[in-house]
This record gives C-alpha cells, structure tokens and sequence, in this order.
C-alpha cells in the first residue's frame, strides 16, 4: 500500500506549512483509492487544534464528496487525534502526520488498520512521476 500525492494537492499541502500552522491543527484529504494506492487529489485544513475528527464528521464529508473522502492530515498531532483517528470511522483510511520544521518539513503516511485493536500502519510514497512537458 502506498500514497500518491497529485501536483495540485503538494501545491495545497506546501500553502498549508506556509501557514505554519499550529500543533494540532488537522484537515481532510479528499481523492481516491486504486488497488492498494490512496491518490490524494485535495487537501482542505479545517480542524482546529483541541478537536478530533468524530464520525458524524465523516457522514457530513461525505454528503459533499461522497466516497472521496480518503482519510486525514495533522500537523504534529496529538495523543486525543490519534485516538480519534484509530476508531472504527476511518478504517483503511490515510493518515498523513506533518512534523519537523520550517527548513526540513517530514511528512509521515500511514494506513488505519485493525488486528485485535485499531493502529496507524506506516506505509510509503508512490514513486515520483515526472509531469510531461507541454508543447
């Protein structure tokens, strides 16, 4: 299983460090799933640092992008995230978890997976594609 990240969501994502936004804060990446690969096509911060994503959140996302809403992202979240995000809601959805700093920025992707208790699974990038040159 991996992710890949399309040019307009890195766009999104690079805009969102420039932010810098706030320990906490999380949002939602809205794409979709091709065999074993989340395609992120969107992000969109919205949570802010103190709240966690419930599943009437996901119902509600889900009426505005049904079946795109592929999982989370959070900037150095914290303990009550990660406890909401391993919940029953947002098996098999993508996590990806902002951390480091300014001039090294880390982004870490990771699966919600269930054995005997739900857990983040880490899991890799796609291999970069190179955009084909316009004529």
């Amino acid at each position: 299983m991996d992710v890949l990240i399309t040019p307009e969501a890195r766009r999104e994502l690079e805009a969102l460090r420039a932010f810098r936004p706030r320990p906490g804060t999380w949002g939602v990446l809205v794409g979709h799933r091709r065999g074993s690969r989340f395609i992120v096509e969107k992000l969109l911060a919205a949570g802010d640092p103190g709240t966690v994503p419930g599943e009437d959140l996901l119902e509600r996302l889900d009426a505005v992008w049904p079946g795109r809403t592929i999982g989370l992202i959070a900037v150095r979240p914290g303990a009550a995230f990660k406890r909401a995000a391993r919940g029953p809601a947002w098996y098999g959805k993508l996590v990806l978890e902002l951390a480091g700093t300014a001039r090294a920025p880390l982004v870490r992707p990771f699966v919600v997976e269930f054995e005997r208790r739900f857990f983040l699974d880490p899991i890799s990038f796609a291999p970069a594609v190179k955009e084909k040159a316009r004529e």
